[in-house]
């Protein structure tokens, strides 16, 4: 594998070309433009698509460890690369091979040698193209009322972060969080303050979040963290942390005046670790699951952490 550091700013882009010239000469090209990563076979090529999800793919037709069709219905058989374009890069004439490519889903061919000029018109297109179905992509991922991840997105992303954590062998932790009484906030303020006390946690949990860290609503009134490199009793911090500022937060009713109620919520933790590894993401879920189910058990408001004697509430803090 080849890369050229990723800037924010840029397009990310992936050439995946078994010819060390071809390849050399590509990213040589590209690189004062764009973030670019190279890969010389078939294998490591969708590795790399996988985890960096770069925004273009320039894809040898023939490669000597698979054939390249074959390597794009790998990518548009994944949810983490089923959005991202590829380019053929050939050196093949034959029409009927060319519509076969655009057919199975790329986005363009083109021919073996190409002049500088074309090449770059051609990247340029896709990548605008790209660029647009991403934020498509992106408002269909986002809850509309929090501005956080929804449960599709959060699927995905727990996927990765899971195969990341038993790759690398660190630990994940999955913070199950659910609004205390909602419902009777909906029945007896109306649903425009239950709102915006859903938006008082969701605002307080992005201001919590680590760079690493991901929260997304998972339904009404649940919402799921995903906590990289940290162990459930570190995750329980965070909760915990979050449960106590949260009943510092004042929520107002429609005509400007405090509701009279305080927040709170029951919270949920379970992690993945070496030590202790879950078997898949649905494992790990329904421990955090259980760990929610204990603490609105034992009277809501308070952290409890699956498998473990941790619990905190208002009552024994306060």
């Amino acid at each position: 594998m080849e890369r050229h550091g990723r800037s924010s700013e840029r397009a990310l882009l992936l050439i995946i070309e078994d010819d060390i010239g071809v390849r050399e000469g590509l990213m040589d090209l590209l690189a004062p433009r764009f973030d670019v990563l190279a890969a010389s076979d078939a294998d490591a090529g969708v590795e790399l698509a996988r985890e960096h999800r770069p925004d273009l793919v320039l894809l040898d037709r023939f490669l000597p460890s698979g054939d390249g069709l074959a390597v794009l219905e790998t990518l548009q058989g994944d949810v983490r690369t089923e959005m991202v374009p590829v380019i053929f890069l050939t050196g093949d004439a034959d029409e009927a091979t060319l519509e076969r490519c655009l057919e199975m889903g790329a986005v363009d061919f083109i021919h073996k040698p190409a002049s500088s000029r074309e090449l770059l018109a051609r990247i340029d297109r896709a990548v605008r193209q790209s660029e647009q179905q991403r934020k498509l992509q992106v408002l269909a991922q986002t809850d509309a009322l929090t501005g956080l991840a929804n449960f599709r997105a959060l699927s995905v992303r727990l996927e990765d972060e899971f195969k990341r954590a038993q790759r690398y062998g660190y630990a994940l932790s999955v913070v199950v969080i659910d609004l205390d009484h909602l419902k009777a906030i909906n029945d007896g303020m109306g649903h425009d303050v239950g709102n915006r006390a859903i938006l008082a946690l969701a605002t307080l949990m992005q201001g919590n979040l680590r760079e690493s860290d991901f929260a997304a609503r998972f339904g009404g009134d649940e919402f799921v963290v995903l906590l990289p490199h940290q162990t459930s009793m570190e995750a329980a911090v965070f909760a915990e942390r979050l449960r106590s500022e949260l009943r510092g937060v004042n929520v107002q009713r429609g005509d400007g005046r405090p509701a009279p109620f305080g927040l709170s919520i029951s919270v949920g933790v379970a992690d993945h670790t070496a030590d202790s590894p879950r078997e898949s993401t649905e494992a790990l879920l329904k421990a955090a699951d259980a760990a929610l189910y204990e603490a609105k058990r034992e009277g809501r408001d308070r952290v409890v952490v699956y498998g473990r004697s941790l619990h905190t509430s208002a009552a024994q803090r306060h």
